[in-house]
């Protein structure tokens, strides 16, 4: 275990005692700018931030029931060996796809089926599932409360059942999980569970209850705060039940990130800033040593997730979609120029290079049509590769299915796959901006597609 590990977990232990065991128990957004590249990690969801960001669909509804599953090919012909020791733990992610629970495609058993069928005859190797959309449960847990969605199939565990299909089919699990995020306009006509995060500590909360963040001009966001004690004390309940009680090969984070550089003005979180860098006043958001303390608590946001994991003595892959804003670091002469540097305030090259996680997924989201952002594209997945040369994390690149017609998601994952150790699909709902209306023995035309390639574009 390297210095910064022990460090970092030494600190997580601390920062647990200071609020009791019982961390989220004991406790009773910003508009990204306007900007033509895609401003949110990889939730598919209805709402989109205004401006010139891509317009987010809520997906397709699933198709008809499945036919009978075709014939898998074996666990070595998909490059997944759950037994060898030398293989990196998170080497299953070769060739992924995100699935959201913004649709019904997860919460039945006939949609689990069609979902696997679907992934196994497209040769993916993994499906990262999200488990938990704002905090609540689509899986048996004592962490967090049982879902209110009214479309989940009664008695279902969404993780249990699909680890069971996934496996069979030699696909591995990822559980998805949404850090930050509070709230949706799902949300608005249901029921809030009891002990439910968004109902208890958000930002309709008691103020003295309040996880969320502020903004530097006062406004309450809809955000957890990476620096709160109870925010880390929460993650870590989630992630560790997730690590010992499912069979999931893999847990994905989502949102290990401020909404903005304006973020982070949490009366805590700035009590803490002050105590432990003895500034004073309030800094602005563009102040250095505010961001760069900022990026620490993104940093240890990730380091309790590990340590959640470490903690489940069985192997479970730690991995996080993260963020890659607007012109890449190659073009602006390194990462620290970037958007994601100063404004999500993430050093995801360092938690790669330090091994923090087992693969990081930047979510290169451009539309391969729009010059700017296919020079963007190219720049980002240039800066993976070199990464990869450096980083003791595996290098995943996301490629936006939604975006792009079929044939130029089908270059960008051959060219990300040809510069990285994997490429990641978003999504399964909308695999392409072509909603694919017919399908071949069961299966959409664009998952044929891209068994028939393996995922490589061919002239």
């Amino acid at each position: 275990m390297s210095r910064g590990r022990v460090a970092l977990t030494l600190t997580l232990v601390v920062l647990l005692m200071a609020c009791g065991t019982g961390g989220a128990e004991d406790s009773d957004t910003a508009t990204p700018p306007d900007t033509l590249e895609p401003t949110r990690p990889p939730a598919a969801e209805p709402d989109q931030p205004t401006g010139d960001a891509p317009e987010q669909p809520p997906g397709e509804e699933p198709g008809e029931e499945p036919g009978e599953a075709p014939d898998q090919p074996a666990d070595e012909d998909r490059d997944i060996d759950r037994g060898d020791p030398d293989r990196h733990p998170a080497a299953g992610l070769e060739r992924a796809v995100w699935v959201h629970l913004f649709d019904p495609s997860l919460k039945t058993r006939a949609g689990l089926e069609r979902l696997v069928e679907e992934l196994a005859h497209a040769d993916a190797t993994a499906v990262i599932a999200q488990a938990a959309r704002r905090h609540d449960a689509y899986y048996r847990s004592e962490v967090l409360p049982r879902t209110a969605d009214p479309d989940l199939e009664a008695g279902l565990d969404v993780l249990a059942e699909l680890t069971e299909l996934a496996h069979e089919a030699g696909i591995e699990v990822h559980a998805w999980i949404s850090i930050a995020p509070t709230w949706h306009a799902v949300y608005e006509e249901l029921p809030a569970p009891a002990g439910w995060v968004p109902a208890e500590h958000g930002r309709t909360a008691p103020e003295a209850d309040r996880w969320v963040s502020r903004d530097v001009d006062g406004t309450w966001s809809e955000y957890l705060d990476p620096a709160l004690p109870e925010v880390r004390a929460h993650l870590y309940a989630v992630v560790e039940e997730l690590a010992t009680t499912t069979e999931v090969d893999g847990v994905h984070l989502d949102y290990p990130r401020y909404a903005s550089e304006r973020a982070g003005y949490h009366p805590a979180a700035l009590e803490r800033y002050r105590a432990e860098t003895g500034a004073a006043g309030t800094p602005s958001p563009e102040d250095p040593a505010w961001s760069a303390w900022r990026r620490d608590q993104t940093r240890e946001l990730v380091a309790t997730a590990r340590a959640a994991v470490d903690a489940a003595g069985r192997p479970v892959t730690l991995s996080a979609a993260v963020i890659a804003w607007g012109p890449g670091p190659v073009e602006l002469g390194g990462f620290e120029a970037t958007r994601t540097w100063r404004e999500a305030l993430q050093d995801w090259p360092g938690w790669a290079e330090d091994g923090l996680v087992d693969a990081v997924l930047p979510m290169v989201y451009f539309r391969d049509h729009v010059p700017e952002q296919a020079a963007w594209f190219t720049d980002w997945v240039a800066f993976q590769q070199e990464l990869t040369q450096v980083s003791d994390s595996l290098v995943i690149a996301g490629v936006a299915g939604w975006l792009n017609t079929p044939d130029a998601v089908l270059e960008q994952l051959s060219t990300a796959a040809a510069a990285t150790d994997g490429v990641a699909l978003y999504s399964y709902q909308q695999p392409t901006d072509h909603l694919d209306a017919g399908d071949t023995d069961g299966v959409r035309p664009f998952w044929a597609e891209l068994a028939r390639t393996r995922w490589v574009a061919r002239g």
